[in-house]
């Protein structure tokens, strides 16, 4: 037998109180983050959707984390539907794909930051990883940002007609049927 502590599960009423008490941070957070609307429906777009509402939630070490690992998923896609050699590393694939033009250098510098904000500490959880509850905020704030810096540009898209998203990049999403691809829809709650 075990002297393990169990924490006994919450009645909605708590759940709702506590919701609420958070509220406005959960508001003024979702106004500091950009969010692109629309994603194709691949391997990482779940968890890539998920990267703001974890922000907005508060919730700053998952944000960090998924936003880094998205942005690794991210590179590796963009390599195999661009045919380019694929780098050991992230970083040499995002330096790659801004040499062979596939992305812009601000689409790079963006995913070279987003990598570089103490991946390895996150990833791993190391001692030396971040707990000072505003520098974590800021840092997902900053890293949930990044990936829309990425995401705008290379899942760009326009509404020529009404309810028919038009990509820039087709060749990005995948066909789900004849002019219709899989898509991921996005909202900040």
């Amino acid at each position: 037998m075990t002297n393990a502590l169990l924490v006994p599960p919450p009645t909605a009423e708590q759940m709702r109180s506590s919701f609420e008490a958070g509220l406005s941070s959960r508001v003024e957070r979702a106004r500091r983050v950009k969010l692109h609307a629309a994603i194709p429906e691949v391997w990482f777009s779940a968890a890539a959707s998920e990267c703001a509402s974890m922000y907005v939630a508060g919730t700053f070490y998952g944000a960090i984390s998924v936003a880094q690992a998205c942005v690794e998923a991210l590179s590796k896609f963009l390599c195999d539907k661009r045919r380019v050699a694929q780098a050991q590393s992230a970083l040499g694939r995002w330096n790659k794909l801004c040499e062979n033009k596939i992305i812009s250098e601000s689409a790079r510098d963006a995913a070279l930051d987003l990598l570089d904000a103490s991946r390895n500490d996150f990833h791993h959880m190391n001692a030396g990883v971040e707990q000072d509850h505003s520098k974590l905020e800021a840092l997902a704030e900053r890293c949930v940002n990044h990936l829309y810096t990425i995401e705008s540009e290379v899942f760009a898209v326009s509404f020529v007609e009404p309810g028919k998203l038009t990509p820039s990049r087709p060749e990005y999403w995948p066909p789900a049927g004849e002019g219709v691809s899989g898509v991921r829809l996005r909202q900040l709650y």
